[in-house]
């Protein structure tokens, strides 16, 4: 086995093993803020593409450890006849082509898994949001047609199909599933397409949101990993039809190379939160959020030292949820109150009218006989824009810790 194997080897289990590790931490996530019952669509998905992604690797390796990276391809037409149909060489060729076959369908299967654990999640991301709907509707409608267009060119590229493991004649570039052009490029095409697609749904929603700069931005980027993956699938194409003819594993190299970077992308917005809990800790966040209440520029959400009152209605959605990112506060649409939760948000001077409003409250309740000493205001602060644009609701809870001196409270 040369040394260039030996690494690509060594390279396939290593992402592998972190692969593993990223889905793990996305079920941990998830289990710990929604509960195992609360799993949805896009996690059995998930479940599924791991084992699509752990064969793909599997074939990717015996491509390299047991048939030493050769295929139909790479061969003048004398050394195709001169290779005898009983020899080691041809059964390698013979069974790398056909291992090749199957990596492909294998990566072509695990990418169309992930765009569509990205669609069932936008699902719930957008969910109430009425323009959203037709967006997600057809997505759910063009993810399965590319897939299906993706297989078909894979089945009919060559005819009779037999042909793509095919030594002696030459079968042609089409019969060549390490270096196939057609095949090649328009796996590269859907792929990519499909890719903007998906990044449009979120992009859009998060710019026109007013979510804090900072904020906005880590979502933006988040949400723009679809470039990377691009990024990958566009080199995989060139390595392929470049150096593929010398080098027939480079298909192998490359998809598993892009398919990792999918996962990974695939899975960030489910274990951000629980990196960010980490880092927040870290930080003694807490800390901060308690001198804050002071600050004349407002305070986080979720930073009032008190116990919290009664939440809106909560939004199945985790990029990243309430739990997770400590705030109550949702981007919605102008009609519905659904669809992104945020991390952290100011309350500026305009709402101080509303914290002065809640303080007024709070001490009126304590002058007056009693019953209780905690007292529960929910505030909403809604800015009202033209229609399906994108504004923030919040709210928070005043409790007063103490009584008001030289009062009696009564049982």
């Amino acid at each position: 086995m040369s040394a260039e194997a030996d690494r690509f080897i060594r390279e396939v289990w290593g992402l592998q093993g972190a692969a593993y590790l990223v889905v793990g931490l996305r079920y941990y996530s998830r289990a710990s803020t929604l509960g195992w019952r609360k799993f949805a669509w896009d996690d059995a998905l998930m479940g599924i593409a791991t084992i699509v992604y752990t064969a793909e690797s599997v074939a990717a390796y015996y491509v390299v450890a047991f048939w030493k990276g050769l295929a139909n391809n790479g061969m003048t037409d004398g050394q195709r006849a001169s290779v005898d149909p009983t020899s080691e060489e041809w059964q390698l060729r013979v069974n790398g082509s056909k291992t090749h076959v199957i990596g492909l369908l294998l990566y072509t299967t695990l990418i169309w898994l992930l765009k569509a654990c990205w669609v069932v999640y936008y699902s719930r991301l957008t969910d109430g949001v009425h323009k959203m709907k037709r967006i997600i509707f057809w997505a759910m409608i063009i993810m399965p047609v590319t897939y299906v267009a993706c297989l078909l060119v894979a089945f009919l590229k060559c005819i009779p199909f037999q042909n793509q493991w095919q030594i002696n004649p030459s079968p042609g570039n089409s019969c060549m599933p390490a270096i196939s052009f057609i095949q090649t490029i328009f796996v590269m095409a859907m792929n990519t397409a499909t890719d903007f697609y998906l990044m449009a749904i979120p992009l859009p929603m998060v710019w026109k949101s007013h979510l804090p700069w900072r904020k906005k931005l880590t979502l933006m980027v988040m949400f723009s990993g679809g470039f990377l993956e691009m990024a990958f699938g566009i080199m995989r194409c060139v390595s392929i039809l470049t150096v593929g003819d010398t080098d027939p594993a480079q298909s192998g190299y490359w998809s598993v190379r892009e398919s990792f970077v999918s996962v990974v992308l695939t899975n960030m917005p489910m274990i951000y939160p629980l990196f960010k809990s980490v880092i927040d800790k870290s930080r003694n966040l807490s800390t901060n959020k308690n001198s804050a209440l002071g600050d004349s520029n407002g305070y986080r959400l979720g930073s009032y030292p008190g116990k919290q009152g009664p939440k809106s209605g909560s939004h199945p959605l985790s990029i990243p949820n309430e739990t997770t990112w400590g705030s109550d506060e949702h981007i919605v649409s102008s009609k519905v109150e659904k669809t992104i939760s945020g991390e952290e948000a100011s309350i500026g001077s305009s709402d101080k009218p509303y914290l002065s409003q809640g303080s007024t409250a709070a001490k009126s309740a304590a002058e007056e006989p009693i019953y209780s000493n905690r007292l529960s205001m929910r505030t909403r602060k809604q800015n009202d824009i033209q229609q399906n644009h994108i504004t923030i609701t919040t709210e928070y809870t005043v409790s007063r810790a103490t009584t008001h001196h030289g009062m009696d409270e009564r049982q």
